[in-house]
Formats: structure tokens, C-alpha cells, sequence
């Protein structure tokens, strides 16, 4: 079981799970995830590795009641969380919403981050097909969650894979029992504001960029200009939506485990 922590940094309650021991790698999740929705697949794989998996605003463990979420503030309790971890320079991974946490907080500490892999990530959140997604998703959060919950199925997830989830409204009703639905509006709000292009330049540490060919959710072609724009990046692609991480997550870990290793 996780050893789950808390502090209180800059007027949030932020909480985090820590588990096992070894070159620390922090796991940073996505927008409507948290620690472990998004990452508990891939736990298993990560053996001989200390990972700290912080929530930030808006979401699982964090209490934060700032209405207006920004890459910065985010960043800023991913590094906290690391500190009140007692962690110098460590590897670090984010996802989707996340990867764009990453792409921060590796642009502004080059000193401390020493290898960086962004998983189904984005630039910007500026073309108009994300604005008209991350609109819709803020919208439904706040008025209609049970809707942005199948959305947020049907279009995270393979066709298979959904097929053979079974009672997918008794997902749902859990999704909605369990999720903060304001925290996720706010995240998606953030998302339309995403940019950055600026920090690209100034990541140092060998990265891993990983597309999702079947992805629905954000523009595969988002992750070549993410590779395009970082120095000492390589590009990969996992066979999968915008959710492989959670639906298949062994072969995201060979994927991981490949770069960290070399």
C-alpha cells in the first residue's frame, strides 16, 4: 500500500502517494485523473524505482481553493511535493495536462530534472478543435458530470477496451462519486490557456516524447512538435487512445524502461 503524505503549500492542502525505493521518478497525471487513476497500471513495472505521484489542484488528495489554475501554480506543487519528499534531481514523467506541468517545471529547474518523459501531450491548447473540447468538458463538469464521465470513456478509451468493461454505467456512477467535478472544470479551463512553446528551448534533460496514435483527445501531431522543439528529445509512438497509459500499460512501462535504462 502507498504511504500517502500531505503539506500545506502557498494556501493548498497538497497530498501525495510515495512507494518504494531507489532513483526517484515523479509521475505527474492528467486532467480528470490523479495519482493513481493514472498511473496504478503502470505501478507494477516500476519496481527497483522510488515514485511519488503528487495530485495537484483539483484533483484526489489536493485541496486547493484557488479558482483560477495556472502551469505555474501547478508546477509549483509538484516541486513542493518533491521537496517535502526530500528529493533533489529526479526523473519525471507527466501526462497529457500534466506533460505540460512537466514541460514547466523541466524548463524552469534544468538542475534538478535529469531525464523527462511527456506522454500524450500538447503545446498549446490554442487551435480551435481543443477549445471547442475543453470548453464543452469545463461546461459539463460544472452542470451535467455524469455526461463528460461517458464522454470522457468513449473517447479516452479503444473501442475493445470499452466493450469489455462491462457494466459501464456502474463506471460512470463511480466516476462521479469519486471525481471533483469543479477541480476538473477548473483543469479544463486551464487547458485552453496551455502554451508552452517558450519552455521547449530551455529543457536540457534527454527526453522521451510519447504519442498516442488512436488518440481522440489531443492531436498525435502534437507530439512531433513537442519532439521538434526540445534539443535532446526522441520521439515514440504507443499503439494506442489517448488513455493507453491506463488501458495498456505494460507496453507503455517496455517503453519507459528502454529510455531509463540507457
Amino acid at each position: 500500500m502507498s504511504k500517502i503524505d500531505y503539506f500545506q503549500h502557498d494556501g493548498a492542502s497538497v497530498g501525495y502517494r510515495d512507494d518504494g525505493e531507489g532513483r526517484p521518478l515523479v509521475l505527474v497525471h492528467g486532467t480528470g485523473g490523479d495519482g493513481e487513476a493514472n498511473f496504478s497500471g503502470l505501478m507494477p513495472f516500476l519496481s527497483g524505482r522510488r515514485v511519488i505521484r503528487p495530485d495537484y489542484a483539483g484533483a484526489g488528495l489536493t485541496d486547493d481553493p484557488a479558482e483560477a489554475l495556472t502551469l505555474d501554480r501547478l508546477a509549483g506543487q509538484v516541486l513542493a511535493t518533491v521537496d517535502h519528499a526530500g528529493v533533489e534531481s529526479f526523473d519525471l514523467l507527466g501526462f497529457s495536462l500534466g506533460a505540460a506541468v512537466a514541460t514547466r517545471l523541466a524548463a524552469r529547474q534544468p538542475a534538478r530534472v535529469e531525464r523527462l518523459v511527456l506522454v500524450g501531450g500538447f503545446v498549446s491548447g490554442a487551435d480551435p478543435r481543443s477549445q471547442f473540447q475543453f470548453r464543452h468538458w469545463a461546461d459539463l463538469a460544472r452542470r451535467d458530470p455524469p455526461s463528460l464521465a461517458r464522454l470522457m470513456l468513449l473517447t479516452g478509451f479503444s473501442r475493445d477496451f470499452l466493450a469489455g468493461m462491462g457494466d459501464m454505467e456502474a463506471v460512470v456512477e463511480e466516476m462521479v462519486a469519486s471525481s471533483n467535478w469543479q477541480g476538473i472544470a477548473r483543469q479544463a479551463e486551464l487547458d485552453l490557456l496551455v502554451d508552452v512553446s517558450f519552455d521547449l528551448k530551455n529543457i536540457y534533460a534527454p527526453a522521451l516524447i510519447l504519442g498516442n496514435q488512436q488518440d481522440q483527445m489531443v492531436d498525435p501531431k502534437a507530439s512531433i512538435t513537442l519532439a521538434d522543439g526540445i534539443d535532446c528529445a526522441t520521439l515514440d509512438w504507443i499503439d494506442g487512445p489517448h488513455l493507453a497509459l491506463m488501458e495498456t500499460p505494460k507496453p507503455v512501462a517496455e517503453l519507459l524502461t528502454r529510455f531509463f535504462d540507457e
